[in-house]
């Protein structure tokens, strides 16, 4: 008996010996879970302290403008005297090697150090044009300036090549003439216009802009005096637009906060947005048809029925206008070009349409452009939102709706393709096209030929009522409502951009997975079988993922409501600011409750991709601010458009 009751004793004392080794680990855990490196305190000081770096540079870079802009006017300039005076009153001044040359501050009391190179541009002033009130275009490699001469009833419009320093070349004013945003044009005779860095404060569905002073968060206000607009500054921050100005998130440098709402990895005074949305090479242009070192992944696509005769549209071998029937032949994506009145291309999938817009500056491209300068990417809905913004407020259409790209030659042909010798078929929308109604009022797609939009004179419509982009009436289809605005942002193909939701859909992998290597999105492929891991990825200037919440719902709309519920922060992309509370809901109409009665379809299940603008066939629901989900595939109905951003 006593042996057995040694026994248990062991046991007992081991057991709580054990026990006590638990709760010390436990109690570790938990204290290393408050105190510790990533603790909840630690977590909470350190975003205290970005907080009030974030405000101090603020101070400091505003106090550092104000005198540059004084020393401007006199013409003495801004010295290092100066710099090292304001910094004074913050802190201790650093220096660099040289001891002379100001390095930076280390505000008083604090053990950081806030660095010059942070919060000053020295090429501020080069960057704003004071005379002008907006930051100045920035040419890239293979750009000329052009202007227009505005159409009349008499005559259409027509490109004026110029130089940089001619005071015509833009404007960014509230009047029909003084609505000349820049415009150039690269040598393929794609044509791109600049959207100055701004910010914007949204009231109601009106949107006042205030452009910014260099790549500073500074705007003079009305009274004249320089003020400093709000940003997202730490990851969990939620900004709300319609209290203050808000820096447009697709000029700023997003990289300390996951690239949240579509931000770059630098600051930014402007971009190039392609004046139309991509056509191909030799499609009624005169641009080369050259290839480019990306291929296309598709084998099938989703196609017309006129197509091959049948009475409904379906899968079919791979084709396109410009390669015709390729199917499983390795073929490369020719260079796209940006003009007017040419045949938008798309039978292209959001995988290649991403690639193809990442390679305009690869050696030996069509345009110009070089890489040592120039970033090329397929356009964020960040990017889609700030030329929506800008379109809104008083230095666009001010509020006026653009005109839809309605124009169609799917004119009943049966042929194929253009190596078929039919230069219709395969191609349904054409760029810089326009009816002369809003999209609210229009109907359907607008049947009519290439010869008929070529064959169009001073303001007077092909018999269909479709008129082009250098014609005064078709000046309404442009983000300016003159012929220096942006097109096909209403109607034509949809657009797709570079973002989705990481829902684990295999749609995300079989049609983009460009987006998802990219982004670091976790999946895997064992012969057919492919698998994602649902919300793994990571936003990167060039892709956003959105948020989701869609666990175990089966039907799409019902998925689509509730991802749309769950975007409660992004800001800038004209989504969740330009959408009624209703696109979250089953209420009817909640899929065309984006401002001017435009989708709002929000993407879910297997349609986890955006596409934007609308399609020429859904002229009564598509529109600048529409947005709609899509599963990714090559089709007649969706393209794309690229950004160009400086590279220095």
């Amino acid at each position: 008996m006593k042996r057995n009751l040694k026994k248990n004793g062991a046991i007992t004392l081991i057991a709580l010996v054990i026990t006590i080794i638990v709760l010390i680990i436990l109690a570790g855990v938990s204290i290393n879970l408050v105190v510790g490196d990533n603790g909840i305190i630690t977590k909470a000081k350190d975003a205290k302290e970005k907080t009030e770096i974030a405000s101090l540079k603020t101070e400091i870079s505003l106090e550092i403008l104000e005198k540059q802009m004084e020393s401007s006017e006199t013409g003495i300039g801004i010295t290092n005297e100066d710099i090292r005076s304001i910094l004074s009153k913050y802190g201790e001044v650093t220096y660099e090697d040289d001891e002379v040359t100001v390095k930076g501050v280390i505000p008083e009391g604090k053990n950081y150090e806030i660095l010059l190179s942070e919060i000053w541009n020295s090429s501020i002033e080069s960057d704003y044009n004071k005379e002008k009130k907006v930051n100045a275009p920035k040419l890239l490699t293979g750009m000329t300036p052009i202007k227009f001469e505005y159409p009349t009833d008499d005559a259409m419009g027509k490109i004026v090549e110029t130089t940089k320093n001619d005071n015509d070349w833009y404007e960014y004013g509230e009047t029909y003439e003084t609505r000349r945003w820049a415009n150039a044009q690269t040598e393929d005779g794609s044509m791109w216009v600049w959207i100055p860095r701004f910010a914007y404060k949204i009231s109601g569905t009106t949107i006042d802009v205030k452009f910014l002073i260099g790549t500073t968060d500074n705007y003079y206000a009305d009274d004249g005096t320089i003020k400093t607009a709000q940003r997202q500054t730490i990851v969990d921050e939620t900004i709300d637009t319609t209290s203050d100005y808000t820096v447009h998130p697709a000029f700023t440098d997003e990289s300390s906060i996951n690239y949240a709402n579509g931000g770059w990895d630098k600051e930014l005074t402007g971009i190039w947005v392609a004046k139309f949305e991509a056509g191909y090479a030799s499609g009624n242009n005169n641009a080369e048809v050259k290839a480019s070192n990306v291929n296309y992944s598709q084998s099938s696509v989703w196609g017309k029925a006129v197509e091959v005769g049948t009475t409904s549209d379906g899968w079919q071998s791979a084709r396109n206008w410009l390669d015709g029937i390729y199917e499983e032949t390795t073929t490369s994506i020719k260079y796209p070009t940006f003009q007017g009145t040419t045949y938008a291309m798309n039978y292209i999938n959001h995988n290649d349409a991403y690639n193809i817009a990442k390679s305009l500056t690869d050696s030996g491209n069509i345009y110009g452009l070089n890489s040592n300068n120039a970033d090329s990417h397929l356009m964020k809905n960040s990017e889609w939102g700030a030329v929506t913004y800008l379109s809104q407020s008083k230095y666009g259409q001010n509020g006026t709706e653009i005109t839809i790209n309605n124009a169609s030659l799917n004119s009943g042909n049966s042929s194929t393709t253009k190596a078929n010798g039919n230069n219709v078929a395969s191609v349904y929308a054409v760029t810089g096209c326009t009816s002369n109604t809003t999209n609210t009022t229009n109907t359907g797609e607008n049947k009519t030929t290439i010869g008929a939009i070529n064959g169009v004179t001073k303001n007077t419509a092909t018999s269909e009522g479709i008129y082009t982009w250098n014609q005064k009436t078709g000046q309404n289809a442009s983000t300016t409502g003159t012929i220096y605005g942006i097109y096909d942002f209403s109607g034509g193909l949809w657009e797709r951009t570079a973002d989705f939701i990481s829902n684990g859909n295999t749609n995300l992998l079989i049609f983009g997975k460009a987006l998802l290597d990219e982004t670091n999105v976790i999946y895997t492929i064992n012969g057919d079988t492919k698998t994602i891991t649902a919300n793994t990825g990571t936003s990167t200037k060039y892709v956003s993922i959105y948020p989701n919440n869609e666990s175990g719902e089966s039907n799409t709309d019902t998925a689509s409501q509730k991802n749309f519920a769950n975007n409660k922060k992004i800001y800038g992309d004209a989504v969740r600011e330009t959408t009624s509370s209703t696109a979250g809901t089953s209420n009817t109409g909640w899929n065309k409750s984006s401002w001017n009665s435009g989708y709002s379809c929000f993407p879910g299940l297997g349609d986890p991709f955006f596409r934007r603008g609308g399609g020429f066939w859904h002229s009564s629901d598509g529109g600048a601010f529409a947005f709609r989900r899509n599963d990714g595939n090559s089709n007649f109905g969706d393209g794309f458009r690229a950004v160009l951003v400086e590279n220095v």
